[in-house]
């Protein structure tokens, strides 16, 4: 396993982290935290030791089960969790959603405490106003019961450099992979500039990435690689990245994304202004299934409905590759779009700010 900087913390942590939403429900559901605790507990045998959880994940057990995990490992690796606005508003609110946390897992001290889903400066704003989720946060760590405060950010690259000249966190946690890349990199190298620690979640697009490997075979320095693997080598080469958080619901999957992290070659910039030359813009407004738009009153799919417009984005166009990727994936017809009464509840939990109820007018075509 390779170890980074995480920025000016003074931890070294895995350049592969743990991604804490993947969990097996079928286990966890039933009562049985052994199974996905297993997973994590192969993932610290690899070398991994940044744990990223949240409230919420896997039907709300996630901490529950990285605290399972946490009793059997002989040292304490470092744990990152959240606290999102639509949680607390005040200062004495972070810190009961903080006492929480640290119940479920079972420690005494949280390593990252994120500021969670800042979508806009004025979320960030709120965040950091007087007597609110940050000056909570403050006061928690003043008193040892978090080491540093962090945040995780679904904005452009204008808003993360805000946050990273701000100087009020130590790392920043953002969308940033192979697909998005050429337009994301002046946050990266904002924080990097300003010794902030960068995490990358959704390392692989939300699948698309893998589901399309002729599209990214530039990122390839090794024809007989997968895709997986060259798009988290891609992002581990980076100097400016710290850890790569894929979500890992196996053991296998635990063991493949682990051995990206050996003997993983440096991206220079020369390299990365390549590489950007073969995307084109249309890339960095694909849907990256992160899912907090999964709330449609009507109960339309709306997950399933982007994942079939990426395809047709990606096919050129092509009205019959969405209709198969509903078909044939999803098992659903475009008929499933007419549930849609244009509320916009999508629209303002979208984290990348996409016009799904404009895109899902595609599907009165098909």
């Amino acid at each position: 396993m390779i170890y980074k900087e995480l920025g000016a913390t003074g931890k070294k942590v895995s350049a592969i982290g743990f991604g804490g939403m993947r969990f097996d429900p079928e286990a966890y559901l039933k009562g049985d935290y052994d199974s996905p605790a297993a997973v994590a507990l192969r993932a610290y045998e690899l070398g991994v030791n940044y744990f990223d959880t949240a409230p919420g994940y896997c039907d709300d057990h996630s901490e529950k089960i990285i605290g399972h995990a946490l009793k059997q490992m002989p040292q304490k690796p470092y744990i990152s969790t959240k606290c999102g606005l639509w949680m607390a508003q005040t200062a004495g609110e972070a810190r009961r959603c903080l006492e929480k946390s640290l119940s479920r897992l079972g420690i005494d001290r949280v390593t990252f405490y994120n500021m969670w889903c800042i979508k806009s400066m004025d979320a960030y704003r709120q965040f950091i106003q007087k007597g609110g989720v940050y000056e909570g946060m403050a006061r928690a760590r003043d008193e040892g019961l978090i080491e540093h405060i962090c945040c995780t950010v679904h904005a452009d690259s204008k808003t993360i450099r805000a946050i990273a000249e701000d100087g009020l966190v130590d790392s920043v946690m953002l969308g940033y992979n192979a697909l998005n890349f050429a337009y994301r990199r002046e946050g990266i190298a904002a924080c990097y500039d300003k010794g902030i620690g960068t995490v990358v979640m959704n390392p692989l697009g939300g699948g698309v990435i893998p589901s399309h490997p002729k599209l990214f075979d530039f990122i390839k320095t090794n024809p007989n690689q997968s895709i997986a693997d060259a798009a988290l080598r891609f992002l581990i080469g980076q100097p400016e990245v710290s850890v790569a958080l894929p979500g890992i619901g196996t053991i296998r999957e635990a063991e493949e994304n682990c051995a990206a992290a050996e003997n993983a070659v440096p991206i220079t910039r020369e390299t990365l202004d390549r590489m950007s030359a073969k995307l084109t813009k249309e890339l960095n407004t694909l849907c990256t299934s992160c899912a907090y738009c999964d709330a449609c009153p009507e109960g339309g799919p709306v997950v399933q409905l982007m994942h079939a417009y990426n395809e047709y984005m990606l096919a050129g166009s092509s009205l019959d590759a969405a209709r198969e990727r509903l078909a044939m994936h999803w098992f659903l017809s475009a008929e499933t779009a007419k549930a849609c009464t244009r509320c916009g509840v999508c629209e303002k939990l979208c984290t990348q700010k996409l016009p799904i109820i404009e895109r899902l007018g595609l599907f009165e075509r098909l």
